[in-house]
């Protein structure tokens, strides 16, 4: 049943969070190049914000046509040379670069006229990044989901797409890692479905403070270091941005129809 499950929507349930469609080709098209992505110029938290923002999860973003954009322009130009594989079979051009429900709950704001928001935003990145130390990644949270005058920084940008963008860049060498106990400390002060994982399991009671989520997560994060083999964790791309990606995937499936009873029996 769950597997079953997650092969619906690879991007929606696989615990295994570098082999989801969408993050595989932005591992690739986006991440892979750290000069281009650190560039100065800002094209980067472009091409970041705009996966993260408007693309993931929808069928461009899981093709082998998903790409990196080097200006604005390019971006306009590929919809047009683009625009009979995103209007196939009589499909909605806008539903094939957005997925509005792609994590969870349907963001009526998320829609590709965002774009041109973003790349007037681009050089925003030398606030953060263009330091003599590199941010952790509670500051790259707290930058991301700032007000201006207020309003959100970056619309479309909530906790949790702040999160993930923060996991990303983790993954890709531009932030630090954070310990297991900072990153504990993250998933508290986010709030979102990795608490909640953790009290499916029963690790947590519902309502747990800070410490007693701190505790857990560093907990179970030595548990797995200790009892996956070092073939398991390269397949599975096994760190604490997996885990906390894994046990939002728990609350995801059981919120769906799937029982912790399969679950558990799936592990064991």
């Amino acid at each position: 049943m769950v597997i079953t499950k997650t092969r619906s929507d690879l991007d929606f349930f696989l615990p295994f969070r570098r082999h989801a469609p969408s993050l595989a080709n932005a591992q690739r098209e986006i991440y892979a190049d750290l000069d281009r992505l650190t560039s100065s110029t800002g094209v980067g938290l472009f091409n970041v914000l705009a996966f993260r923002g408007v693309f993931f999860g929808s069928p461009f973003a899981q093709s082998d046509r998903f790409q990196w954009f080097d200006r604005f322009e390019d971006w306009v130009r590929f919809t047009i040379d683009e625009k009979k594989e995103a209007t196939k079979d009589g499909r909605n051009e806008e539903k094939y670069y957005v997925k509005r429900n792609c994590y969870g709950r349907t963001q009526k704001d998320r829609s590709t006229k965002l774009l041109k928001g973003y790349w007037n935003q681009r050089e925003l990145w030398n606030d953060m990044f263009n330091r003599p130390t590199p941010p952790t990644a509670e500051e790259v949270y707290r930058w991301l989901i700032a007000s201006d005058a207020g309003e959100t920084r970056f619309r479309n940008i909530g906790s949790l797409t702040a999160l993930l963008i923060c996991g990303d860049l983790i993954e890709a060498g531009v932030v630090p890692t954070p310990s297991p106990r900072e990153f504990g400390e993250l998933i508290f002060k986010v709030g979102k479905g990795a608490k909640d994982g953790m009290a499916k399991f029963g690790l947590v009671k519902k309502g747990a403070d800070g410490e007693e989520i701190c505790e857990a997560f560093v907990s179970l994060d030595l548990a797995l270091q200790r009892e996956l083999t070092e073939e398991e964790k390269e397949a599975m791309g096994y760190n604490i941005i997996m885990l906390e990606h894994t046990l939002c995937k728990i609350k995801r499936l059981t919120s769906r129809g799937v029982s912790m009873r399969s679950i558990l029996l799936d592990i064991n």
